[in-house]
């Protein structure tokens, strides 16, 4: 505003101002369009408690939405070593470990907010409440006649406790599970010839879904009429035609615009504890090439579709 004041006052005059006037104008307009710079930088530091899909996705979408709101890295934004939050504007830990916020942010000027999974929400004295919010019989819902499901997994990768919560979830609830273990991408067509007689359904982590010969998959579950669901919302658009999970990019994205705010310091900032649901995602295309037909009920749930 400052800049555009002191042109808009040189107008009038045609006058010839001088070198020694018009390098000190220069000069000023310079420092005053730095400072401007200046109050745009962003220095965040995020640590990452955990590591694996959630938080990669959760920091992915960080990236994301900061770029579209015009932060940079190495223009006007920097990652602060976690190790030095003392020189952040804001502060971002993320965590999966259970009864605790999946997200925390903190501004230098002590603003802070807390965003939670879908299964902790606080009760109307404040106090958190553990509460199972998950639809766990989702796949029930979305294959009423489902009796038995395969999973694929692969051997290598340690962390798989919550897949097999959840696949112990499904048990509870009526439904076989086969477990078959692959070593590398290039098992995969085997892994679903193996299971496609067997099951009525395929249950995708992410780590399955991230491997480049997932199409290998998609052709013999469609040839073969059996179900693909994910745990990943990006694998719909691999040729998956269901998942019901937390979109963790879309928590990034959300994480980010709060962050953006708090170093903002702007009024009227909703300090209140945001909690993260799950959402169903549909490829209905893929549906119908396995032979899935959806009621409409399912449909109208769905947050994102693929038609």
């Amino acid at each position: 505003m400052r800049a555009g004041h002191i042109m808009e006052r040189s107008h009038p005059s045609h006058r010839h101002i001088g070198i020694s006037r018009a390098l000190f104008l220069i000069c000023l307009l310079y420092l005053l369009s730095t400072v401007t710079i200046q109050a745009s930088q962003l220095r965040v530091a995020v640590s990452a408690l955990d590591s694996g899909m959630a938080v990669e996705h959760v920091q992915s979408g960080m990236e994301s939405e900061l770029m579209r709101q015009g932060y940079i890295a190495g223009a006007n934004l920097t990652w602060i070593d976690n190790n030095k939050p003392q020189l952040s504007d804001v502060n971002v830990t993320i965590s999966t470990a259970e009864n605790t916020p999946f997200i925390t942010l903190m501004s230098q000027q002590g603003l802070s907010t807390d965003i939670y999974l879908n299964n902790i929400h606080f009760d109307a004295d404040g106090n958190i409440d553990l509460t199972e919010r998950y639809e766990v019989n989702f796949i029930k819902r979305l294959l009423p006649k489902i009796n038995t499901l395969g999973v694929i997994a692969n051997r290598n990768v340690m962390d798989i406790s919550k897949m097999q919560a959840f696949l112990t979830q499904q048990k509870n609830n009526g439904v076989d599970i086969i477990y078959y273990y692959v070593d590398d991408s290039a098992e995969l067509r085997q892994a679903t010839r193996i299971l496609a007689p067997q099951v009525d359904a395929i249950y995708l982590p992410s780590h399955i879904t991230d491997m480049p010969a997932l199409n290998n998959v998609v052709m013999v579950a469609e040839r073969n009429n059996v179900a693909l669901i994910g745990e990943d919302h990006s694998s719909v658009g691999k040729g998956v035609f269901a998942v019901y999970n937390i979109d963790y990019v879309q928590v990034g994205r959300d994480t980010a615009d709060l962050l953006v705010r708090l170093a903002e310091g702007s009024d009227g900032f909703n300090s209140d504890d945001y909690l993260a649901q799950p959402i169903l995602s549909l490829n209905l295309d893929a549906a119908a090439r396995m032979g899935i037909e959806l009621s409409s009920e399912i449909i109208n749930k769905a947050k994102y579709i693929i038609e």
